[in-house]
């Protein structure tokens, strides 16, 4: 964005966005510069050979499915897969795929039918603007003809949804990021495993999903390979969730059945409205 004024007797700015290109070099790494510290193993929504979002409909498998996550200069990286939602390709999507995440839009008012020649700029943002698009770019590497994408590091989550007693279940999850709403005692780091199964499991015998206890944690897992790379402490990193969601888990887990807990949850929110 430049600040001008019209001509040398304007003494009121005016504003203009300008269009400008700048040259951004990604790094393209070789493999004893990015070793390979976890793969992910989890059930996905698979489409071979999708290219596009018209090629998301019909053909797809929801299977086991295992992704690298490697490492280089102390951040973690995936490999950019072209998807729709939660859905991913066969496929990884192309070099222009940087340039589409770094840039910015065109904004809807650009300003400047008043600048000329005669114009004098007084201020201009763009070397702000290049360091923005220089630390996006820090975000990308090239490995293997692939475009790889900083991402979070994986940890275990244990979920629970509806009103218990297998009304919903309790779920078993890898995240990459924390949920404001879901406590720390919810997240497990990649090396905890075992108990974050042992606790999933006891949280669902207490509100009563039977049905999600044998399976618990079967089809996550993450395999650490790097296990320096393992610094999440969700403990002292992340909150104690919602205080309204904890209280309705709670009542749930204190219930015989899902009836049960669906009028004392209606209560609990008709009552948390009526304090507004």
């Amino acid at each position: 964005m430049e600040k001008y004024l019209p001509t040398k007797r304007c003494r009121n700015l005016r504003q203009r966005y300008v269009k400008n290109n700048i040259d951004v070099n990604i790094k393209e790494l070789i493999e004893t510069d990015f070793p390979v510290a976890f793969i992910i193993h989890d059930y996905q929504s698979v489409y071979e050979n999708a290219k596009s979002y018209d090629d998301f409909y019909g053909n797809g498998e929801y299977k086991m499915f295992s992704e690298e996550m490697r490492t280089y200069n102390g951040k973690l990286f995936k490999p950019v897969r072209i998807s729709h939602g939660t859905a991913i390709s066969t496929n990884f999507e192309s070099f222009d795929y940087i340039k589409q995440r770094i840039q910015d839009y065109d904004p809807y008012w650009k300003g400047g039918e008043d600048f000329t020649e005669k114009s004098i700029v007084k201020e201009s943002n763009i070397e702000e603007c290049k360091q923005i698009i220089f630390s996006r770019a820090e975000n990308y590497v090239i490995f293997d003809g692939k475009v790889w994408e900083t991402c979070g590091e994986p940890m275990y989550n244990v979920t629970t949804f509806g009103l218990g007693h297998n009304h919903g279940g309790t779920g078993f999850f890898i995240q990459y990021n924390y949920n404001s709403n879901i406590s720390n005692k919810n997240y497990f780091n990649a090396l905890e495993r075992e108990k974050a199964i042992t606790y999933g499991k006891q949280v669902a015998l207490n509100r009563g999903d039977t049905n999600s206890i044998d399976n618990m944690g079967e089809h996550d897992i993450i395999e650490v390979l790097m296990p320096e790379m393992v610094t999440r402490n969700p403990q002292k990193e992340h909150g104690e969730g919602d205080s309204f969601m904890n209280l309705i888990e709670d009542v749930i887990t204190n219930t015989d059945s899902s009836m049960e807990a669906g009028l004392l949850t209606a209560c609990l929110c008709a009552n948390e409205i009526s304090k507004e």
